[in-house]
């Protein structure tokens, strides 16, 4: 009579364990990269649509703004953004070239923008 019992060894196991704990190690160090890439790339988006948002305010409200640079602070995405605006003249003085920088409230750069303003009659 054959006397094997069934199952797995304790060394079966040991080293399905090791394998499932290295496999479950290289997730999680994913999963952590993934997140902040969200958190970078739901920033760049907000401070885009922020500064697209100065952009078309200026336009609608048929603002000419002055050369220089100015700081406005904003809200987007229930998030507080500073954005820095450099006005600057072009060939044609008609135009300015507006350049914005984005920020968030703790001073992370977030991203930029350029547009232009015309001084229509």
């Amino acid at each position: 009579m054959n006397n094997k019992s069934k199952g797995f060894t304790l060394v079966e196991i040991l080293v399905a364990l090791t394998i499932l704990a290295i496999t479950m190690g290289a997730y999680l160090s994913q999963l952590d990269t993934q997140v902040a890439q969200t958190h970078t790339i739901r920033n760049r988006t907000l401070a885009h649509w922020a500064g697209q948002n100065h952009l078309a305010k200026l336009r609608i409200e048929n603002q000419w703004p002055g050369l220089g640079t100015q700081s406005f602070i904003t809200v987007q995405g229930q998030q507080e953004w500073q954005i820095q605006q450099d006005v600057g003249a072009t060939p044609n003085a008609q135009i300015k070239r507006v350049e914005l920088r984005m920020f968030a409230a703790d001073g992370e750069f977030s991203g930029s923008l350029v547009g232009y303003v015309s001084n229509a009659l």
